[in-house]
């Protein structure tokens, strides 16, 4: 599959009008999870731009969640004694005594 600008990638539109850019394609422009496209409507067809953006480094939150990076954001991060005694929770919550 090239990347070319002469070259035709066929894609399938799925029920909610969403079409899946490929790898080659995402990698080739950075294109990454959350980031914003814009919709171009032209005489050709639709032309679809990936937005600038912002300088800074992104969380993993914000890579992953979207929409819900900024509830993500405000609340404070675990310690490692909050992870450590989760854990153990959970482990022990197994455990019929």
């Amino acid at each position: 599959m090239g990347t070319g600008t002469k070259e035709s990638i066929k894609m399938k539109v799925f029920q909610k009008g969403q079409v899946v850019i490929p790898v080659s394609l995402r990698k080739k422009y950075l294109i990454e999870i959350g980031d914003q496209i814009d919709v171009i409507p032209s005489p050709e067809g639709i032309l679809l731009k990936p937005l600038s953006k912002k300088t800074g480094r992104k969380s993993l939150t914000e890579r992953l969640f979207g929409i819900f990076s900024s509830y993500a954001s405000k609340k404070s991060k675990p310690t490692k004694a909050d992870i450590k005694k989760a854990t153990e929770t959970g482990f022990t919550k197994g455990w019929k005594v």
